[in-house]
């Protein structure tokens, strides 16, 4: 009984796994993808005629497609974080789990010696 809540309590832990390597990744991409609307519209800026690496910088910052993609970042990385807070929160249950567990056990065996 006690192992199968154990086991129980360590697939709720394993099921994040996926779930977080997925958010990781998504994240990594979505930053990636910042970089790269970055570096596409400092060459825009370019084409249009911005020659300072400020002026480059200014117009590629003020443009929806980076905005939007830097959104996108928060986004990801609150839902890596929320994502580890629920971990963490099952963690916490199992522990408070397994300390029940050993008070139980040392409550029976202090019953048993005392008899």
């Amino acid at each position: 009984m006690i192992e199968d809540q154990q086991e129980s309590w360590m697939s709720k832990i394993r099921n994040f796994a996926p779930i977080i390597e997925k958010a990781e990744y998504e994240l990594f991409k979505s930053k990636a993808d910042v970089q790269k609307i970055n570096a596409k519209l400092k060459a825009q800026a370019i084409d249009k005629g911005f020659k300072t690496v400020s002026g480059q910088e200014n117009y590629a910052e003020n443009q929806e497609e980076l905005y939007q993609a830097r959104l996108l970042v928060g986004v990801k990385q609150g839902f890596l974080t929320s994502t580890k807070v629920q971990l963490e929160a099952i963690k916490v249950g199992f522990e408070e789990w397994r300390t029940k567990m050993v008070n139980k056990r040392e409550e029976r065996r202090r019953y048993a010696v005392s008899e």
